[in-house]
C-alpha cells in the first residue's frame, strides 16, 4: 500500500472522498497494480470473470490492459445496479449479474455497513465479522466502527460450476469468502487452468492456499513487472497471483 492510499485511508472523510473520485475518474492512474498482470497474458477468445466487482471500477481497470475479451462481473449487492449500467456504457464487452458466487446456490444475508448516510459497499460481506476486519484493514481512524451502521439484505449467491464459463483470467475480491468462492469454481479452474488475481486476505488465506495447491496452483506476488513466489506476512494488503504449474505458458513473464 502506498503512502498516498494510507493517508487517504486514514480519516474516514478523506476515504470517501477519495473512494468517489478513484472510482468515478482517477483508476486510470491509481489502480491496483496486480491488474497489469493483464499485459502478460496470452490474449485468446476467452473470457475474463470479475467476481466481486462492487459498482465496476475494478472491470474499468482491466479494460485499461485487457482491451477487447468480455468481461463478466458478479455482484451480489443489488443497490450499485445503477452505477454497472454506468460502467455497461462506458467499456465494451462488458456483462453483469446481480448475484454473488459461492460455493452453493443460496440466498443469505448481505452486511453492508454505512457511515451515516454513506454506503462502505466495498466492505460489504455475508458475515458480520468479516465486514469488521474489513473496515479495520481499509480505514485506518480510530474508534470508527463504533459510529458505523450495519444494512442487511438478502442476496442471491451461485456456483459458478454450473455455467459454461471459459475464463483466461478471474479476479476474486469478496471480502473474507474468498476460499469458498474458490470452491465453487473448482471444475471451471480446472479445466481452463486461468491466471487468478485474489485480494489476499489474513482470515482465510491458508485455507485458500491448500485449495489453490490441491488445484496444481503456485502463489506469487507481482511488483515491479516480475512475479516472485508469495511468503505469507500478516497485515499485508494485496492482490496475489496464482498461476496453474502445468499452464505457465499462458504468461510471458519471468517467474
Amino acid at each position: 500500500m502506498s503512502w498516498l492510499e494510507r493517508f487517504t485511508r486514514s480519516n474516514i472523510y478523506l476515504y470517501l472522498v477519495s473512494k468517489y473520485l478513484y472510482q468515478n475518474y482517477l483508476y486510470r492512474f491509481f489502480y491496483e497494480k496486480e491488474f497489469e498482470i493483464l499485459k502478460f497474458i496470452k490474449k485468446d477468445d476467452k473470457i475474463i470473470l470479475d467476481i466481486g466487482s462492487n459498482n465496476g471500477v475494478s472491470a474499468r481497470s482491466i479494460r485499461l490492459f485487457n482491451k477487447e475479451n468480455t468481461i463478466i462481473s458478479f455482484e451480489p449487492n443489488k443497490f450499485l445496479k445503477k452505477k454497472l449500467e454506468q460502467t455497461q456504457k462506458k467499456i465494451i464487452n462488458f456483462k453483469f449479474y446481480l448475484f454473488g458466487v459461492l460455493d452453493k446456490n443460496t440466498k443469505i444475508k448481505l452486511f453492508i455497513p454505512f457511515y451515516k448516510n454513506y454506503s462502505l459497499d466495498a466492505q460489504s460481506s455475508i458475515k458480520l465479522s468479516y465486514v469488521v476486519d474489513s473496515l479495520r484493514r481499509g480505514i485506518f481512524q480510530k474508534k470508527l466502527i463504533k459510529r458505523i451502521k450495519i444494512k442487511k439484505i438478502i442476496s442471491e449467491f451461485k456456483v459458478i460450476d454450473n455455467y459454461n464459463f471459459n475464463p483466461f483470467f478471474v479476479k476474486i475480491d469478496t471480502e473474507g469468502t474468498e476460499h469458498l468462492v474458490l470452491k465453487g469454481l473448482k471444475k471451471t479452474i480446472k479445466k481452463f487452468k486461468p491466471v487468478l488475481m485474489i485480494e489476499k486476505n489474513d482470515l482465510n488465506f491458508f485455507v485458500m492456499s491448500k485449495i489453490l495447491k490441491k488445484m496444481n496452483y503456485d502463489i506469487y506476488s507481482f511488483k515491479n513487472q516480475k512475479l516472485k513466489k508469495y511468503i505469507f506476512t500478516k497485515n499485508e494488503h494485496l492482490n496475489i497471483i496464482c498461476v496453474n504449474k502445468f499452464n505457465k505458458s499462458l504468461l510471458k513473464i519471468s517467474f
